[in-house]
């Protein structure tokens, strides 16, 4: 379990992101700025555990 605030390889700490989506291990993310960015990790298992363990809202599950 990773609950770090920094994932390897993503430039982002988790207090700057507000919700995700993904779809086959590519992550469209949006950030508290407005910005919405993308993300390929090598292991996207272990990116999306790491995105709710800092409960980030993936957007397919959120109210």
């Amino acid at each position: 379990m990773n609950i770090a605030a920094l994932f390897p390889e993503f430039e982002y700490g988790h207090a700057q992101l507000n919700k995700f989506v993904e779809a086959a291990g590519y992550f469209t993310i949006l950030l508290k700025s407005g910005e919405i960015i993308h993300f390929s990790p090598e292991r996207p298992e272990e990116f999306r555990q790491w995105l709710h363990i800092h409960n980030i809202a993936d957007i397919k599950t959120a109210n």
